[in-house]
């Protein structure tokens, strides 16, 4: 550990010491103003003291009598790696969860940004999809894109106080993104089922869930403003001049639509895959459109068909993890010449799922099934793979258009439920976590989108929910900054 000098702060990332100045004369989004140090330290004061809390409320914990179950989940961790026992799919709780229970311990809600004026907002249903950005380490500004109507894309910036609370200022120059400005892209992409972002390529990804003769990717890219520029935010929005839509037809089918993209890892030379109602495609970054199932699959053999999630291997982007209407978990590695599918059975159709790091799959469907797969043990055996661990308290009967996210790095699963709350899990245990803030989210239908992201001047990731036409910041730290002094 570094030592402190006083007056100054040390930058771990940057592993060098900046000397502290006021907050008034240092850059906006600068980790050593003397604001953002004491946050900082407090954030960190605030971390160890909801961990050890965790850790005592542990050790409190009455302990079962060992049974083969409790045996048998020893034994799975050992293998695994893992730091938690599993026990009839119920998770003990271990040392793995002291980072997601500290976490939960410590949110609040920091404020939200809404899309619609006050007076209409009563006349908005759940916020269909949205994406978060915390690139701008110019300003310190966030940026966020909507859609209310499933067709018009809005995009605000998140300004935040010295409390990371979402804060608009009235008198602040409009092209600073502190004042309360919406800015309409003008696009037209027809009940937009996902907004990603492809960071190398800097491409804004929009699905469409529109029954259509071809399937299609639209995609544009936000302007940029000189890196010197500190008066204007890093993305400008609302000012793209042309966007582009990548289609292909599919002879098997009159009518396409896609459930959503997901953006290639940079070692990729993808730019990303898509889930469609038959099957999955991947974009070249040379803006190409292929197959990458079979158009004309043979008889007997087994492929994905209707796809509501994919994503990568994490470490490998070679192989593709994907899931829908059929109850089967596939994968398979790009770099053969023609895909080869192998899958693990699952207890209903999915609707989400996750590589949560290079061995393990989070996945989330219907019938309330919530399961951790090892990919080391998956095979196409009659009896299926049983999951590493399951969460029996999570409740999604018959819905695949729901909020839904992990954050392997808090140990955090968020997952809307279908009597329109949002509960938080526990990746090493499969236990709810509970939290008041989060917990009080309460809407007469399904909250349909939700994400984890890190905030430019923010150590921790923050949860954003779509709440009818607002989005909804909540962060570790406290309600008021005088209550962090």
């Amino acid at each position: 550990m570094n030592p402190e000098i006083p007056g100054y702060y040390f930058d771990s990332e940057k592993n060098k010491y900046f000397k502290i100045q006021k907050s008034h004369t240092a850059p906006a989004s600068a980790a050593y103003s003397s604001d953002a140090v004491k946050r900082r330290k407090v954030q960190d004061r605030s971390f160890q003291a909801a961990k050890k809390r965790a850790h005592l409320v542990r050790n409190h914990i009455k302990r079962h009598p060992i049974s083969r179950d409790t045996v048998y989940g020893g034994l799975l961790a050992r293998e695994f790696g893992l730091d938690r026992v599993a026990e009839r799919g119920r998770g003990r709780v271990e040392d793995g969860d002291l980072t997601a229970e500290a976490w939960t311990r410590g949110v609040v809600a920091k404020g939200s940004v809404s899309f619609a004026p006050s007076f209409a907002r009563s006349r908005y249903a759940n916020m269909p999809c949205f994406y978060v950005n915390g690139e701008d380490t110019k300003t310190g500004l966030g940026v966020a894109y909507a859609t209310l109507d499933e067709e018009t894309l809005v995009g605000s910036h998140i300004p935040m106080d010295e409390n990371d609370r979402v804060h608009f200022t009235r008198d602040a120059p409009p092209t600073s993104g502190r004042a309360l400005s919406f800015r309409t892209e003008m696009i037209r992409c027809p009940q937009v089922s996902s907004i990603k972002y492809h960071s190398p390529s800097h491409k804004i990804l929009l699905t469409s869930r529109e029954p259509d003769e071809s399937c299609g990717l639209y995609f544009f890219s936000p302007p940029l403003t000189d890196p010197e520029d500190s008066s204007r935010p890093h993305w400008l929005l609302g000012e793209t001049n042309h966007y582009q839509r990548l289609s292909i037809r599919h002879g098997r089918r009159d009518e396409w639509l896609v459930h959503g993209s997901t953006p290639a890892p940079p070692s990729s030379d993808l730019i990303c895959v898509i889930g469609t109602n038959s099957g999955l495609l991947q974009v070249q970054s040379n803006e190409t459109m292929s197959w990458i199932a079979p158009q004309n699959t043979p008889k007997g053999i087994h492929a994905p068909q209707e796809i509501f999630a994919q994503d990568f291997q994490e470490g490998n982007h070679n192989i593709l993890l994907a899931g829908g209407r059929q109850p089967r978990l596939w994968v398979s590695d790009l770099r053969a010449p023609e895909a080869q599918w192998s899958f693990a059975k699952h207890t209903s159709s999915i609707a989400h799922l996750r590589s949560v790091n290079p061995n393990h799959i989070l996945v989330a469907g219907l019938q309330n099934s919530m399961a951790l797969y090892d990919m080391r043990f998956l095979n196409s055996r009659p009896n299926g793979t049983r999951p590493l661990l399951t969460f029996p308290d999570y409740r999604n009967d018959a819905h695949f258009h729901i909020g839904w996210d992990v954050n392997p790095r808090l140990g955090v699963v968020a997952a809307a439920q279908d009597n329109g709350t949002v509960r938080l899990f526990s990746l090493s245990s499969g236990r709810r976590l509970q939290n008041p803030a989060v917990d009080a989210l309460r809407s007469d239908t399904p909250l349909k989108a939700l994400m984890f992201q890190t905030m430019p001047r923010e150590r921790l990731p923050s949860l954003f929910v779509g709440e009818g036409p607002s989005l909804r910041k909540f962060s570790f730290g406290a309600v008021n900054f005088e209550d962090e002094a």
